[in-house]
């Protein structure tokens, strides 16, 4: 795949009011630490939130190549997120990406540097097992990192549109996920809304420890499920968006405690 050679002019030519806050993702179509800084693609999405204190740059990867963005010593604004999975679903679905080992080590390494990561348990998957799987891993996340050093975790699971599925269905990779049980919903195909409940409330179960000290979201889901499984929602959008800038704002510009003081912190908080 070509890489975009004119980022940075690209990023510059952007129109952003300095008197705004914004949340900007990067990862979405492909992954922002595999290719390092090839065509300086890195350095430029680094320049454009060093450029702009007032954008919170998200960089989302499944990737353990980490030295090249540490090598561009990256400000306070940008920050990681790491798609976690279980070993089942990153072993037989997720190829080419690194191991779950390797994504929280890198994690880790990336907290050690001051750079604050975020989690995003999305996609989900029910099989057999997978409850479990989905709680020990979240607490093993708990174990390696203090809530200072979390931007967000968000849980969200499988929504396919109609082409997608076409698509899947003709691709040579060996996938299990067309064999989940999906049902329409607002025009797209998922998981009904019963086991999309299961999924999410056994992962918020195991995250009580947290859910005072850390921003939760229910990724693209219906509103219903904040309800259900968190016990509250926004009204809207523009509420949510709101809220997570705010968080931002101030998790980002606040200095990590050493792990052990934070996890002491946190017991006393969550056992008063």
């Amino acid at each position: 795949a070509a890489l975009d050679t004119g980022l940075h002019e690209r990023l510059a030519a952007l129109e952003l009011d300095p008197n705004v806050y914004y949340h900007i993702g990067s990862g979405q179509s492909s992954d922002p630490l595999m290719w390092g800084n090839r065509a300086e693609v890195l350095k430029a999405q680094v320049d454009f939130a060093r450029q702009n204190p007032n954008v919170f740059l998200e960089l989302k990867t499944k990737s353990d190549h980490l030295s090249p963005l540490l090598e561009l010593n990256p400000p306070e604004n940008l920050f990681l997120s790491w798609s976690l999975n279980t070993d089942a679903v990153v072993i037989h679905e997720e190829h080419g990406t690194a191991s779950l080992e390797r994504r929280l080590d890198t994690a880790r390494q990336a907290a050690d540097s001051g750079i604050k990561v975020g989690f995003h348990f999305h996609p989900m998957v029910r099989y057999q097992g997978s409850f479990a799987e989905y709680q020990a891993v979240i607490a093993e996340v708990m174990r390696r990192f203090s809530t200072d050093e979390i931007a967000f975790v968000s849980l969200g699971t499988l929504t396919f549109i109609k082409s997608v599925l076409k698509t899947l269905r003709e691709t040579p990779n060996k996938s299990k996920i067309l064999q989940m049980p999906m049902e329409q919903q607002a025009g797209k195909w998922s998981y009904p809304y019963a086991v999309k409940r299961e999924i999410f409330q056994a992962a918020w179960e195991a995250f009580e420890p947290w859910r005072e000290e850390v921003f939760f979201y229910i990724c693209m889901e219906d509103p219903r499920l904040w309800e259900d499984v968190l016990g509250w929602k926004y009204e809207n959008n523009e509420a949510f968006e709101s809220a997570m800038l705010a968080h931002l704002r101030a998790k980002l510009t606040t200095p990590c405690l050493p792990i052990e003081t934070s996890r002491t912190a946190a017991s006393s908080k969550s056992d008063s």
